[in-house]
């Protein structure tokens, strides 16, 4: 087999979003209600596999498709968006993974079902050997035992390691968990995940105790933008003004930006300011594929705003 080559690899799993809008109010039981929109987009992983492809970064998704309509759903979008399928694995079987949003204007209820994909960390070892990265990126902290192994395997072969965090019930308590982010390049939850993670009553607290396992910390924080942690150093960077359609997926674009312009050799600085600015972009749609810039969209957007960075 010849050896595939990509910037970057990420492993993980598809989510097919039905959002509906414009809801008078959430149904009750029994009854039957119309809203103004429906739009079905694709989501989980591949908010971030969509938003490194339009920036011009090389991007191996390493996931599962199914025989099944969701399955075939994503396909023919990831096809039409150009997507490279290569390292997707074909089951010949269902793998649904299907989310339902009911989106209020203050407020949003979600439905979900997922059939049992293959692990991520099963999807990364099988392809070690066949596939040359520079840098690998989970969407999610994984909490396995098995996971310390492939970091340092990962380090072993120069290939840096970096995570989002995503709701989880575990926490620095438990010596995996630390163990883990300890070994990462690059950590990046959101501001409520940071806080519940360190159980810490501040995000300045929760900062400080992640900034000393990791060589860099990046704290995603909604409205008011984000900030990055490294070598001793702090930066931040505002947020777009404006008001979102649709924060679903933000997170993620915000993480391919981040790494795309890091991957280029910029300051964390730099790499904050664009991730900012992309995740900002990206929540003028529903989901974070449908908005997620590409490259020229993205500098226009830097290029606007290059005072609210100076």
């Amino acid at each position: 087999m010849a050896l595939k080559a990509c910037d970057v690899l990420v492993p993980g799993h598809y989510f097919c979003d039905v959002v509906f809008t414009g809801l008078p109010a959430f149904p009750a039981p029994g009854t039957e209600i119309y809203c103004d929109d429906v739009n079905v987009v694709p989501g989980g992983v591949l908010n971030t596999v969509v938003a490194f492809k339009r920036l011009g970064v090389k991007v191996g998704w390493l996931g599962a498709l199914g025989e099944d309509f969701f399955s075939r759903f994503i396909r023919e979008w990831a096809e039409l968006e150009g997507l490279d399928l290569s390292l997707v694995t074909r089951q010949a079987q269902p793998l649904r993974r299907l989310t339902v949003s009911l989106s209020l204007s203050n407020d949003r209820a979600f439905v979900t079902y997922a059939d049992t994909p293959p692990g991520v960390i099963e999807l990364t070892r099988q392809r070690l050997d066949d596939t040359h990265f520079r840098h690998l990126h989970f969407s999610g902290l994984v909490v396995d035992e098995r996971m310390p192994a492939l970091l340092r395997e990962c380090r072993a072969r120069s290939i840096e390691v970096s995570m989002d965090c995503q709701h989880r019930e575990q926490t620095l308590a438990q010596p995996l968990v630390r163990e883990i982010i300890s070994q990462l390049d690059m950590f990046l939850p959101n501001a409520v995940e940071a806080q519940r993670l360190t159980g810490k009553d501040s995000l300045d607290e929760a900062a400080t105790l992640l900034a000393e396992l990791v060589p860099m910390l990046v704290i995603k924080d909604g409205a008011q933008g984000a900030r990055c942690w490294w070598q001793g150093r702090c930066c931040h960077a505002p947020a777009l003004p404006g008001d979102p359609v649709d924060t679903t997926g933000a997170g993620d674009v915000f993480n391919a930006a981040f790494i795309a312009a890091h991957l280029d050799g910029a300051a964390p600085e730099v790499c904050l300011r664009q991730g900012t600015v992309a995740g900002s972009l990206s929540t003028q749609g529903y989901g974070g594929c449908s908005s997620a810039p590409d490259r020229d969209a993205l500098q226009a957007a830097l290029a606007r705003h290059a005072a609210l960075f100076s």
